[in-house]
């Protein structure tokens, strides 16, 4: 069955424009510490371009809440092993520069977060919506998604950076789809998810 943003007609300059607020938005993010914001503006403004009314549709109740802590801890656990192969490995890969900052981002992060969600699920929804299959435009939204990281995890190696953004924020994004997806297409338990995850890794 069809979701709804399935089936409206996404117009092609929709999808340019779209792409100019995420980009805008994910560049004041990158270049200024004030604009924290950005993103969650740009993606907004995003959705609303491309989806239009049916943006709402994504906001609605999950289900299947038992899957937030499970993706939660299958992330965590993926990425203390992915971690520990790495160092094994000889990779020496950049922490995030926020991590022991949690109570200075407490109330940033859920809008930041939300900027993040927004960008990765409408990848994710452009792309099938275009005629990709469900689990390319997953893998598509996982790429761009890990790509975005690539300056703050940026460790003076590309193929470093790759594996690590690749590997980790990648396969996050894969698990906050899912999750998005199995509850019922409702950005708020990816979203929830998300701020869990990343909680946890920035009061450690």
């Amino acid at each position: 069955m069809m979701t709804q943003l399935e089936r409206i007609n996404i117009n092609p300059t929709a999808i340019i424009f779209g792409s100019l607020f995420l980009i805008l938005g994910f560049g004041l993010l990158s270049a200024f510490t004030w604009a924290w914001w950005a993103l969650f503006i740009g993606a907004a403004l995003a959705w609303l371009v491309v989806f239009k009314r049916a943006s709402l549709a994504i906001f609605t109740k999950p289900h299947k809440l038992w899957l937030i802590p499970i993706g939660v801890v299958a992330y965590l656990t993926l990425g203390g092993v992915v971690g520990l192969i790495a160092r094994s490995l000889g990779f020496h890969w950049t922490i995030n520069p926020e991590s022991g900052h949690f109570l200075q981002l407490l109330f940033k992060i859920p809008f930041m977060l939300m900027g993040e969600e927004l960008l990765g699920i409408g990848v994710l929804e452009v792309a099938h919506n275009k005629g990709l299959s469900l689990l390319n435009s997953n893998l598509l939204s996982a790429l761009i998604f890990g790509l975005m990281h690539v300056l703050v995890y940026w460790d003076g190696s590309i193929v470093s950076t790759l594996l690590h953004v690749l590997l980790l924020q990648g396969v996050a994004r894969l698990i906050f789809n899912t999750i998005y997806l199995k509850a019922g297409h409702s950005i708020w338990a990816s979203w929830l998810t998300h701020v869990l995850v990343d909680l946890v890794a920035l009061s450690l």
